[in-house]
């Protein structure tokens, strides 16, 4: 198990001696603990964390961590491999003990020291990390180990109480003391000289709490911030999630300059405008750049389209590799300050070329503005989440005609107008005519993101399939394989292809692709070709048996499945699927009943169609699911699940042919 960071560090002015720290004692196991084969309350759990214990004291400047774990299935003893970063030089890793506790109560000590390796280095910052492996682990084991991280007197903490994890907590207690004038009446007046990134005086303690119904932390009348919890379930794996840790139980603490939260952004973002206005500023190079790329008598639209294609044509290093200072050297370049050096190089990271596509529509004459924007793989904005590290990319958003166009150009390979779904439909602060505010892009329509599936097959009277495929994709489709292209060379890419495949054809099938069209060319639809072959049916003596769908129901079926929901359903961009095959059938064999045929209606959602037709030997089979939404709530759940099990059905329909007795002759 790594563990995560357990707080922020930072630095003040003034020093502390550093007195002895108490931390947690082992606990003699109880029967039931040593008996416990499995949790009653959560059955499908591989271990169960008996008791948590956190602790942080700014006055002593030490965090402390104790664990005991019942290991119940074989995927769980991973919990036996403890790894706690931390900064060289700035905190330290002691007092690590540990112990194997058997179902017998046979007690193995950790008697091996930890190992202490770097995890990663940049520029003069290391981070290490220090791992120990708790001995003779089975299942049915009690792991139980502690540690203590200390920081310098002249620092301070953010703590981090991560409540809620992969596995269900029976017992959890944590604490924290801040430094007490930061606290009640005296707050906002601190004279301790801590400062934030930017050098601005701290004076307030903050905290963001998602804690179960019916819990809060204050601070007590000792100045401590204390909380405890029993039973706390494991987090929710729910296929089509939002982000986890976006609905898990936590708590954060921040330092702050100030109590105002909107106060904190407004601070933030005007940093953040101060380090774009000096980057992206319209210098002679840039407003020379802009007079070659476009003419005076276009459109402010026409202008914007000329000028991402050029910035689109340059090599972003987010897709290949940034060049070191030694290639840099080389090739008489410099390290990039501003955007007129990211067009000089020809080449930049996907921040630096979105801020030289910001400075290029300045130059032209246009009103551009950017925005920070949370990466919605990994998280969804909370402005109550002090942390301005949580917004992750940077688009740009157009303003012409009254209308705001939020474009991407960030995301090489990315359409103009197409934004890559990350960035759809995810909040952040933007730039506006007057300051700042927080804002959030919005989703693409269905109708962008579109996948047409053909295919032309001949079935023999031994239910053999042999035929030819076409993809045709736009949208977010086309973007993600144009960009996979860019990371793996073309046999890697083939067989990632080659496994999609698997997942668009029925069991029986086997699919290879043959060719793409267009691949290099973000601006027109990508074409796929493949081959296919197998069974997909059955032959029965004069009958053969085939799926009423050639293709499968691109959406996962899991809803099907899962008759409850606790978490928001979260597909990545709303989308449309059209299929179209024309099977041609054997000699002497004809439809016993009627092609399939469905219409399954989810007004302002989704909705789905299947037609057939009859052509002598040829049977055309036509499938269209059209989704509308992106995103669900768990109330939504029950209308959701019913269109997919009604699709399913649609798709459970069976071509069935017969063989034609041939008529007699006179």
């Amino acid at each position: 198990m790594r563990i995560r960071p357990l707080m922020f560090f930072g630095v003040l002015s003034g020093v502390f001696l550093l007195p002895t720290l108490m931390f947690a004692q082992f606990q003699q196991p109880t029967d039931e603990e040593l008996k416990m084969t499995a949790d009653a309350k959560y059955p499908d759990a591989a271990a169960v964390i008996l008791y948590q214990e956190e602790k942080a004291d700014d006055t002593l400047h030490y965090h402390s961590r104790y664990m005991r774990v019942k290991i119940l299935k074989e995927s769980a003893k991973e919990l036996a491999t403890v790894s706690v970063d931390y900064i060289r030089g700035y905190n330290t890793i002691d007092a690590v003990s540990g112990r194997t506790i058997h179902a017998d109560g046979t007690i193995i000590p950790l008697n091996v020291k930890p190992s202490d390796l770097m995890a990663v280095k940049a520029g003069e910052t290391e981070i290490r990390q220090v791992t120990f492996n708790l001995p003779s682990v089975e299942v049915g084991s009690i792991l139980e180990y502690s540690y203590q991280v200390r920081y310098p007197a002249n620092s301070y903490s953010s703590p981090f109480w991560e409540i809620q994890g992969q596995y269900p907590v029976r017992k959890a207690k944590y604490m924290f003391a801040p430094f007490p004038d930061f606290l009640g009446a005296t707050a906002g007046l601190s004279s301790r000289g801590m400062v934030g990134a930017h050098g601005e005086e701290l004076t307030d303690l903050m905290w963001y709490p998602h804690l179960p119904a019916g819990k809060s932390i204050s601070p007590n009348a000792s100045k401590r911030i204390e909380l405890e919890l029993s039973d706390v379930g494991p987090l929710p794996r729910e296929r089509w999630a939002p982000p986890i840790e976006a609905e898990r139980y936590e708590v954060r603490f921040y330092y702050a300059p100030g109590s105002s939260v909107a106060q904190y952004w407004t601070n933030e973002a005007s940093y953040w405008l101060k380090e774009v206005g000096r980057f992206a500023e319209v210098s002679g190079t840039i407003k020379t750049a802009v007079a070659s790329l476009v003419a005076p008598g276009d459109s402010d639209l026409d202008k914007a389209k000329k000028l991402y294609a050029a910035v689109q044509g340059l090599e972003n290093t987010t897709f290949t590799r940034e060049k070191s200072d030694a290639e840099l050297k080389r090739e008489g370049l410099k390290p990039v300050k501003r955007a007129e050096d990211t067009w000089a190089q020809k080449s930049g990271g996907g921040t630096d070329l979105a801020l030289l596509y910001l400075a290029l529509l300045r130059g032209a004459g246009l009103t551009a503005y950017p925005m920070k924007v949370v990466d919605r793989d990994l998280g969804i904005f909370n402005a109550n989440y002090l942390q301005w590290n949580q917004l992750n990319d940077t688009v740009v958003i157009l303003n012409t005609g009254g209308q705001d166009i939020v474009l991407d150009p960030a995301e090489k390979m990315c359409p103009f107008q197409l934004v890559h779904w990350r960035h759809s439909g995810a909040g952040g602060i933007r730039q506006q005519e007057k300051g700042i505010a927080p804002w959030v892009t919005p989703l693409s329509p269905y109708t962008a993101n579109t996948i047409i599936r053909r295919a032309e097959v001949t079935l023999s009277a031994d239910g053999q399939v042999t035929g030819k495929l076409k993809f045709t994709m736009s949208g977010q489709d086309a973007l993600y394989w144009r960009q996979r292209a860019l990371r793996v060379d073309d046999e890697t890419l083939k067989k990632d292809f080659d496994d999609w495949l698997k997942t668009q054809v029925q069991a029986g099938m086997e699919a290879h692709l043959t060719g793409f069209s267009n691949l290099d060319n973000p601006n027109a639809d990508l074409n796929a070709t493949a081959i296919a072959t197998g069974s997909p049916g059955s032959a029965m003596g004069k009958r053969i048996l085939l799926p009423g769908s050639f293709f499968t129901t691109r959406e996962d079926n899991s809803f099907i499945e899962q008759p409850n929901r606790q978490l928001p359903v979260d597909m990545h961009y709303a989308m449309q699927v059209k299929d179209g095959v024309l099977y041609h059938l054997p000699a002497g064999f004809g439809l016993e009943t009627s092609g399939p045929a469905a219409s399954v209606p989810w007004p302002g959602s989704a909705t789905f169609v299947m037609k057939s037709t009859t052509n002598g030997n040829d049977l055309t089979v036509m499938t269209t699911l059209a989704r509308a939404f992106t995103i669900l709530q768990p109330e939504e759940y029950g209308q959701l699940r019913d269109f997919y099990q009604k699709v399913a059905a649609a798709d459970q329909q069976q071509l069935v042919l017969h063989a034609v007795d041939a008529p007699k002759g006179n």
